[in-house]
């Protein structure tokens, strides 16, 4: 439970602070949680939402290369800022983190890549600095 906490909050790309947020949780329960050091094992209410954000992550995976497998060639578009206003509540804003995006565009390059497609990167408009 304590690897999988932690390998799938890493490939939605999820930070522990965003888990902690998501789950109205400290980030040190989250850190233990994935700690093979603390025998605290993830609360059902942190599985459950991990996996409801696995499953969002893949859907959008999916559309990104159902859209593109046939192409020879793609150019896939990374965030370098995020565009959400900063006064948002907290859980919004891991919801909708620039790193999530990041993470199924990753994933969806590694599965257009395995298909054949050439990937390019480029990034979206928007500031410079993250």
């Amino acid at each position: 439970d304590k690897a999988w906490m932690r390998a799938t909050r890493e490939r939605i790309g999820m930070t522990q602070h965003d888990a902690a947020v998501l789950t109205n949780l400290t980030v040190d329960v989250v850190k233990k949680y994935e700690s093979e050091k603390y025998r605290l094992q993830p609360s059902k209410k942190m599985k459950a939402m991990l996996e409801h954000c696995l499953t969002e992550h893949k859907r959008a995976v999916e559309i990104i290369v159902e859209q593109y497998r046939e192409e020879k060639s793609v150019t896939l578009s990374f965030a370098r800022v995020s565009d959400l206003p900063d006064d948002l509540p907290a859980w919004i804003r891991a919801e909708e983190s620039v790193k999530r995006r990041a993470a199924v565009v990753r994933e969806a390059a590694a599965l257009l890549e395995a298909a054949g497609v050439t990937v390019t990167y480029t990034y979206l408009p928007g500031g410079t600095t993250e």
